[in-house]
């Protein structure tokens, strides 16, 4: 089995309101699990960034749908690699609103008083969620 890793980012649309992101968690806890997918999603009101790791045929027909679903546009592939091992092995879908991020971790990977997941690298994208979720993990959901 090959395993990946897969990071993007997109723009929310307006499609996605409060009740449309926890349906969304409730579907990731469920499916990712079914599927052996493990990642991490940080929402911000504008953004999404997230990753995803698991079976390759599992992630790319995951990602086929993430790229059709209408809550979300522009969305752009930033990382897309085989891995030996997961980040995010602990959650079917981790959680981080950019709200209960702490500064600390926020300032060192922005650049202005936004976060902007659209002006991270694939590497800068994968620590800060990899901080996030290791420093933060009091603030997320564990699910398997």
């Amino acid at each position: 089995m090959h395993l990946v890793r897969l990071i993007y980012v997109s723009t929310m649309t307006e499609a996605c309101d409060t009740s449309a992101l926890q349906r969304i968690l409730d579907v990731s806890h469920i499916k990712n699990s079914a599927r052996k997918i493990t990642g991490m999603l940080c929402y911000d009101p504008s953004f999404f960034l997230q990753c995803l790791e698991g079976p390759q045929e599992a992630v790319n027909e995951l990602y086929g749908d993430i790229i059709k679903d209408v809550r979300h546009k522009h969305v752009t592939l930033l990382e897309y690699v085989t891995v030996d091992e997961r980040e995010f092995g602990a959650w079917s879908m981790a959680f981080a609103h950019s709200s209960n991020i702490d500064k600390h971790t926020f300032e060192k990977y922005t650049r202005g008083a936004r976060f902007d997941p659209f002006a991270l690298n694939s590497e800068q994208a994968k620590d800060f969620l990899v901080e996030v979720a290791h420093h933060g993990s009091r603030l997320m959901t564990r699910q398997r």
